[in-house]
């Protein structure tokens, strides 16, 4: 159920789900999952792999219909009024979706388009610069290395500056710097009070110094949350978020998967 101790106000609220449930062909991979979202939160999605954390994101960027429940983007309902609660995020997509053909320019331009804003409306007009893309703007996507490629997804995603910005792994293959800057920036938008981060990953180390909340999934559920306070407490002792979370997935290993879940 949502944690009725955190206080949300409309202002506030950027993403709310009630109760969701998602499947494909009758078979449920997200059960009843509630999650409120506030502009200043960046939040880790945790799970192992067919948790359910890609098929919350689908859902929630309106790639999936859930099956029960509800998602409100900034307000918006987004089975109600689909093209208004999706100019509300931005989601770095898959790289393995990106347009091959197209250069990082074409694609940046292309994304624009949809948002109706320019091509460099970024939150940090340097952006290139900090993510180390500048050079490879001109060039055809299916040049570039698994790295630049997250890079123009990540710019993409921040076109327009939404109030909701999605990340799923998108850290893999970034260089050391990239890496940092991408923290820093995503950090840097949360401090503002603009903006949301949902980040899922598997790093677990970044997790306790970027995030300010976490909710880790197993079987299609949230088994376990950590609020600020509870990161806060194991921040300063290296390894233990880590081993918070191992023991996690370790209990949820150990109990039968329900039938058609």
């Amino acid at each position: 159920m949502v944690d009725v101790d955190r206080e949300f106000t409309a202002a506030q609220e950027v993403l709310r789900l009630s109760n969701l449930n998602v499947g494909y062909g009758g078979h449920l991979v997200i059960v009843g999952v509630d999650l409120l979202m506030q502009r200043g939160d960046i939040v880790g999605l945790l799970g192992a792999n067919g948790s359910g954390k890609s098929t919350l994101i689908k859902a929630i960027t309106g790639q999936l219909r859930p099956s029960a429940g509800e998602i409100v983007v900034d307000g918006i309902d987004l089975a109600r009024t689909p093209e208004r609660a999706k100019a509300r995020f931005g989601l770095a997509v898959d790289v393995a979706d990106l347009p091959q053909s197209l250069s990082g320019q074409q694609y940046l331009e292309l994304v624009a388009s949809l948002r109706s804003c320019p091509a460099a409306d970024w939150p940090d007009s340097n952006l290139p610069a900090r993510l180390g893309m500048s050079a490879w703007l001109d060039r055809p996507i299916g040049e570039y290395s698994l790295g630049t490629r997250a890079k123009i997804s990540i710019a993409a995603a921040l076109l327009g500056s939404p109030p909701l910005l999605i990340f799923d792994e998108c850290l893999n293959g970034l260089d050391p710097l990239a890496a940092w800057e991408m923290k820093s920036l995503m950090m840097e938008l949360a401090a503002s009070g603009r903006h949301a981060v949902l980040i899922s990953t598997h790093d677990l180390e970044t997790v306790p110094r970027l995030c300010n909340r976490a909710v880790f999934l197993a079987r299609g559920k949230v088994a376990r949350s950590w609020e600020p306070d509870d990161l806060a407490r194991m921040r300063p002792t290296p390894g233990a978020f880590e081993e918070c979370v191992i023991g996690t997935l370790k209990a949820q290993l150990e109990v039968p998967p329900r039938f058609g879940i």
